[in-house]
């Protein structure tokens, strides 16, 4: 039975489960951060030193140490000079970094979740043109701040990674990916998802929508016909099971997540879902359905698959645990750097139940390799140097404050209102009025050189108007201006 020990770091005590499973240092890291997180250990506050902490814990200085740098990576706490290990102050905001040269245009990719099959003009190659009537820009919902790539350190990381790759990396890759990403992210995961993977369970892809790719063509190898999806949802995950052969059935959102209740009638094989932040609502699953979501996988032996597209980007508190930490062997998980980083790294994993190896690999021999095995070693780099985690604690407050001044700008030029939705992602759903024309709406966006998902291109029935916005390549101070545009293109929509 697992034992407490309690120590007093600033005054507060601390437990954690000396017993527990998993290394030492994690479990102190996770009870430490828990402490932050609730307000026990605050800004300024100083922890002991590791020699003293260790001590009293009876544990080696190694694991206090270890624990410690990664709070410091995550950002819970910060080394002083001459002042020890402290809680890290409240972070700050960001500079908005502002084009100098509005004119030159920059190639970008399309990003990974587009704009379904709406019909627009090619995408907008800057994140802001200069035009007669305003500005362009192009509002998906997960497209990250381009212009804050991490080029630095992903530059070091490239060096680093050609430095040390070995003659046999050089030869034909893996097409599971390369052994050293497979292992780094099986670590991260853990460390961040609370995932308990083995590498070998872990395939490296292109990104989410290869992964998706993937797991239809394996499913339907394996049998399955019907697979359900959100309603609403991410439309091109239904194109791409469309594509594979498979039925599509949908199940309805609500304010708590999908509504599981409704599986119960439904002769499906598998459903795809996004329990940490459903697409495009922004609520979580909630606590009840996610068990009962893992109950019906285990009593019909079927499959989840979990993308969990933003996870990293919670801003209000840290992130709904993952499916796949609670039931391994029904849970297919899905993540990219497509919104961490940029869709133009073409960098993804799954991480698959070990009943599905054979499936996928037959599935992935008859593509070949799926990534340069060069960025993903720079990628190993990445994350292993601490690099990763920094930028993703920048961006966190980068999108954050985008997010507060789009709501901010919508609420005072857009009709309608937002979606309740967490404090979490890189887009918000803005509902409509009843009776306006999405169709017209976004028509008139495109007019005004806004690239806009509806919501109705989200949905598989009919349902009320919306518009899915994406806030992450949108400077704060460029969203007042973003949002009179789309208030003017609802306006011009409105019946005469």
């Amino acid at each position: 039975m697992a034992s407490d020990q309690s120590n007093r770091v600033t005054g507060l005590l601390v437990a954690w489960d000396a017993d527990g499973p998993g290394p030492a240092h994690q479990r102190l890291a996770a009870a430490l951060r828990a402490q932050v997180n609730a307000d026990l250990l605050r800004p300024g506050d100083r922890l002991p030193p590791t020699r003293a902490l260790a001590e009293e814990l009876g544990l080696s200085r190694w694991v206090i140490t270890e624990a410690y740098d990664q709070l410091k990576a995550e950002g819970y706490l910060a080394g002083r000079v001459g002042s020890g290990t402290v809680v890290a102050g409240a972070p700050t905001r960001t500079p908005t970094r502002t084009p100098t040269r509005t004119s030159t245009r920059t190639p970008t990719r399309t990003p990974t979740r587009d704009q379904g099959r709406l019909n627009h003009p090619p995408p907008v190659q800057d994140s802001l043109i200069t035009e007669e009537g305003g500005v362009r820009f192009d509002l998906a919902p997960a497209l990250p701040d381009l212009s804050s790539f991490p080029r630095t350190a992903w530059r070091a990381a490239l060096t680093r990674a050609l430095a040390g790759v070995s003659d046999a990396e050089l030869g034909y890759p893996d097409p599971a990916g390369a052994p050293a990403l497979r292992t780094t992210i099986a670590g991260y995961l853990r460390r961040v998802r609370g995932l308990d993977l083995e590498p070998d369970r872990v395939h490296v892809t292109q990104g989410v929508r290869n992964a998706v790719a993937l797991v239809c063509r394996a499913l339907r190898a394996q049998g399955a016909r019907t697979v359900a999806v959100e309603d609403p949802s991410w439309p091109r995950m239904r194109d791409i099971a469309h594509g594979s052969g498979l039925d599509v059935v949908p199940v309805p959102v609500d304010g708590h997540g999908m509504q599981v209740r409704a599986l119960a009638g439904l002769e499906v094989d598998a459903v795809f879902v996004t329990p940490t932040h459903q697409f495009p609502t922004g609520v979580p699953l909630s606590a009840a359905r996610r068990l009962a979501l893992i109950d019906w996988a285990a009593d019909g032996d079927r499959i989840i698959v979990e993308d969990d597209y933003d996870a990293e980007f919670r801003y209000d508190r840290r992130p709904v645990g993952a499916l796949a930490a609670r039931a391994r062997d029904h849970v297919i998980y899905l993540g990219s750097t497509s919104k961490t980083l940029s869709p133009a790294l073409h960098l993804g994993w799954m991480a698959a139940p070990a009943r599905l190896e054979r499936a996928l690999a037959d599935v992935r021999d008859g593509i070949g390799a799926l990534a340069p095995t060069i960025d993903q070693l720079a990628l190993v780099s990445l994350i292993e140097s601490g690099a990763y985690d920094r930028h993703l604690r920048r961006m966190r407050r980068v999108y954050q404050a985008r997010r507060v001044a789009m709501l901010a700008a919508l609420a005072v030029a857009v009709p309608g209102a937002p979606a309740t939705g967490m404090d979490a992602g890189l887009h918000v759903l803005w509902r409509l009025p009843g009776g306006v024309d999405e169709a017209a709406v976004l028509a008139r966006a495109r007019a005004r050189g806004l690239m806009v998902l509806g919501l109705s291109m989200c949905r598989v029935g009919p349902g009320a108007p919306g518009l899915v916005l994406g806030y992450g390549n949108v400077p704060e101070h460029r969203a007042p201006g973003v949002a009179a545009a789309l208030g003017a293109a609802v306006a011009a929509a409105a019946p005469a």
